[in-house]
């Protein structure tokens, strides 16, 4: 299969080397891609339902990866770049999990920078690429974080900005995957005593900066939750003293990160009171143990913000609104399964199919 692979692989660059990128359109191409993309599943679906974690990481990942991965990079069109590639690698990771922490290096180095090259451009090109790309780096934070540990510091900086570049996105999917990729580093990071000093002195004020800014963007407002439980986690880290290194010129670090807070959110909204600003301020180091009050906490003060500026404050319940109509939908679901005949039998479970 991976030798099958690698002619068509050969086959696509040799056309592409000779007639342009237009070739990528001739269905003797499109026919080649297929048979790739078709192989990275098969293979993929394979791993996935293995149970010899031993046999598969000493057997296959290796011929795997070098024909694989290779390719991946050494790709210099854009399109002619599998996304599969990137799927594949997300299920192989989810599959061995600590496993293959060894191999993630060698991964990373293949496919994170070119991958970064093609997407970070805007929002909207390469959809699939970014969608997987940001599952894998999400396999890799869950079962195989020391290796970010074990990364040079310039390539974790990438794999931290990819993360809030991920989270700041427009892709609703990408945001969600970003959000949650950042609270499980953070609870991985605290379980590194050494490595994790370090990090909060690099990267603390940057990543709570970040956070505001998304928060009080009106196109973010969907995941205020999430938001909204990274907050209260980073401030509850403050209030723990679990930092133990300085984040500012002041030693002592709540009130240091008060101050910073404040001084954020008043050159954002230069017509809030100092008051208001305190006032949010104390209540998201009060309320950061009670995640459901932090969070109204947080939206009281974007609807603050909204009245000053007459914009419509109600996207802040989007999260409710959405929760509540896709109860209603299992609701009406389930009444309709239970008088025979209302349902097509398409949208039937398949026993009641049988």
């Amino acid at each position: 299969m991976l030798n099958v692979y690698k002619v068509m692989s050969e086959n696509i660059s040799a056309a592409i080397s000779v007639n342009g990128e237009i070739v990528m359109k001739q269905p003797l191409i499109k026919s080649m891609r297929v048979v790739k993309k078709e192989t990275l599943k098969l293979i993929s679906d394979w791993v996935s339902r293995t149970n010899d974690h031993q046999m598969v990481l000493e057997n296959f990942i290796p011929p795997l990866l070098d024909a694989v991965l290779l390719d991946y990079q050494k790709t210099n069109v854009h399109c002619a770049r599998e996304p599969e590639v990137l799927s594949a690698m997300a299920t192989i990771v989810n599959k061995l999990e600590a496993h293959i922490t060894s191999e993630v290096p060698k991964i990373f180095d293949a496919v994170f920078e070119c991958t970064l090259e093609m997407i970070n451009k805007d929002f909207e090109e390469f959809p699939e690429h970014r969608t997987n790309f940001f599952l894998l780096l999400q396999a890799v934070n869950v079962h195989c974080f020391p290796a970010f540990l074990s990364i040079p510091p310039a390539q974790f900086k990438l794999v931290l900005d990819s993360i809030i570049w991920a989270f700041k996105h427009t892709m609703r999917n990408v945001a969600d995957t970003g959000l949650q990729i950042l609270y499980q580093l953070l609870l991985n990071i605290e379980q590194h005593e050494q490595a994790g000093q370090s990090f909060y002195q690099t990267y603390f004020t940057d990543i709570l900066q970040h956070i505001f800014s998304v928060v009080t963007d009106t196109s973010h407002t969907a995941g205020l939750t999430m938001h909204a439980t990274i907050l209260a986690y980073m401030f509850t880290l403050i209030e723990r003293g679990k930092i133990q290194v300085p984040l500012g010129p002041v030693p002592d670090n709540t009130l240091y990160i008060q101050e910073f807070v404040a001084r954020l959110l008043r050159a954002a909204f230069p017509h809030l009171t100092d008051n208001q600003i305190k006032i949010t301020v104390q209540g998201l180091f009060h309320l950061n143990q009670d995640i459901t009050a932090f969070k109204e906490h947080l939206r009281d003060f974007l609807v603050q913000i909204k009245e000053y500026t007459g914009e419509d404050d109600a996207e802040l319940y989007l999260e409710e609104r959405e929760t509540a109509l896709r109860l209603a939908q299992e609701e009406k679901r389930r009444q309709q399964m239970a008088v025979p005949g209302i349902l097509n039998p398409h949208e039937m479970p398949e026993e009641m199919q049988d």
